[in-house]
């Protein structure tokens, strides 16, 4: 294979298993991954436009069950403790006004895999949601079972996230000991197969080899209903089982992975985390961020943000409720967005006086 040919293709088609590989192994370079990332934003804009979508969050709505914690999370951090999220209908009212006037029309609703809680407590904020007109996805893990996800589908959700962040079984149970990949797996095709669009999240940079990447990607392709491919890469936090026994890949390795992936799910929303490197997501060929709009979180309790050098000016945090704010990184994220040559959606740019 040739490189440049193979990329000439894929203006035309989508690769092959055996060009993703290809691809991976022979892109590393910044001369390589440029060329890369050339193809893919020209493909996202051929097959899906010129929109970046900016959704927001409200998360840490149930509490995780998952025992042993998954070894990249917050929870595995000895004393490590996350105060979970309650809201009446009358404050999920106040706060679904004051999200609207932002301009956003998705909100991402979820929590941790935790069976006995999730599924009555996510119905209930999708309700009060629509009623609100958003668009929303629910992400609560492997903690559905069918006639959750059937009640959910009745009531108008939009999305279902079911993550594997790995598909080799070693890995996964070595940084996910308490979780279950074939759970993971079937809950993501009942999902998919009640017609349900699907999200899932691969995790860059756990261990897996460029084949499991590959085959990972081609498997999700696999499920028709799927609408959203995240590509997340490994943070360590401190103090975590973590913490000096892997080093976390570079952010360029999250976005030659994106940047591939556009190639193969050539109309799908293809998403970065971490919204300080979002142009960077943008070049690469993806067309979605969750926390890198708004968030809704207990006061002084900010996620998104942190850690981005200058972000933090700009941010607006509006409060709401007993101690909770909503978090407006809008005025900031949708500037990067629209410098970077593409564009929000039109009730952000009306929020921001944009037009």
């Amino acid at each position: 294979m040739k490189f440049e040919r193979v990329l000439n293709n894929a203006l035309e088609r989508e690769i092959t298993p055996q060009e993703a590989l290809f691809l991976f192994e022979n892109s590393a370079s910044p001369d390589r991954y440029l060329k890369l990332f050339q193809i893919a934003s020209a493909v996202r804009k051929k097959e899906m436009g010129n929109f970046f979508l900016l959704d927001g969050w409200m998360g840490n709505l149930v509490s995780c069950k998952i025992s042993p914690p998954c070894l990249y999370c917050s929870r595995a951090v000895p004393g490590h403790k996350r105060k979970i999220s309650q809201f009446s209908s009358g404050q999920l009212a106040k706060i679904a006004e004051t999200v609207k006037k932002t301009g956003t029309s998705m909100i991402q609703i979820g929590g941790g895999t935790n069976c006995e809680e999730a599924p009555a407590v996510m119905i209930r904020i999708l309700q009060e949601l629509k009623k609100h007109g958003f668009q929303v996805r629910v992400n609560v893990g492997p903690a559905l079972e069918r006639e959750h996800i059937q009640e959910m589908k009745k009531f108008g959700v939009d999305e279902i996230t079911c993550s594997f962040e790995t598909m080799n079984e070693k890995i996964f149970r070595q940084i996910k000991p308490g979780d279950s990949l074939e759970k993971r797996k079937a809950t993501a095709h009942i999902i998919n197969g009640l017609g349900v669009s699907l999200s899932s999240n691969i995790m860059v940079g756990v261990g897996e080899s460029y084949q499991d990447r590959v085959e990972h990607l081609f498997y999700l392709k696999g499920l028709e209903n799927l609408g959203q491919v995240g590509i997340t890469w490994l943070r360590i936090h401190q103090g975590s089982p973590l913490e000096g026994k892997k080093i976390p890949p570079s952010p360029i390795e999250a976005a030659r992975t994106i940047a591939i992936g556009r190639l193969i799910f050539r109309n799908k929303w293809l998403k970065g985390s971490s919204p300080q490197y979002l142009q960077l997501w943008i070049a690469a060929g993806a067309n979605r961020q969750i926390h890198g709009g708004v968030s809704v979180h207990r006061k002084g309790e900010r996620l998104i943000g942190a850690g981005g050098a200058g972000m933090n000016s700009g941010i607006e945090d509006i409060e709401i409720c007993d101690g909770y704010v909503v978090s407006n990184m809008l005025p900031v994220t949708a500037r990067w967005v629209i410098a970077s040559g593409m564009d929000v959606e039109p009730s952000v740019r009306k929020a921001l006086s944009l037009n």
